[in-house]
């Protein structure tokens, strides 16, 4: 993981964010103790993450996505701030095996 300080650009979003530097938009509120809306100027801390996106599909849970992909379920909640999952959700998966 590499920590990243940015200086948001005019139209950026935190959904555009993350998807830049491979996190969640959750990731980076709770990081830097958002409460609204990102505005141009703001200078935020983004811990960048060695992972790729994934869909979710139908039958998909949190544990065999994380069999599927060799980590652990307390991982793949971890990064990506959640518990459950639903069918079309974008998930982060960690790149590196544990």
């Amino acid at each position: 993981m590499k920590t990243v300080l940015h200086t948001v650009k005019c139209g950026e979003s935190l959904a555009d964010l993350a998807a830049k530097f491979h996190t969640t938009a959750a990731a980076i509120a709770v990081r830097n103790n958002l409460k609204g809306e990102i505005f141009e100027g703001l200078k935020l801390i983004i811990e960048e993450q060695a992972a790729f996106g994934y869909t979710v599909r139908p039958f998909d849970t949190i544990d065999s996505i994380a069999k599927k992909f060799g980590v652990t379920s307390e991982r793949l909640k971890t990064l990506n701030m959640t518990d459950a999952v639903f069918v079309g959700q974008r998930i982060l998966i960690p790149s590196e095996k544990e």
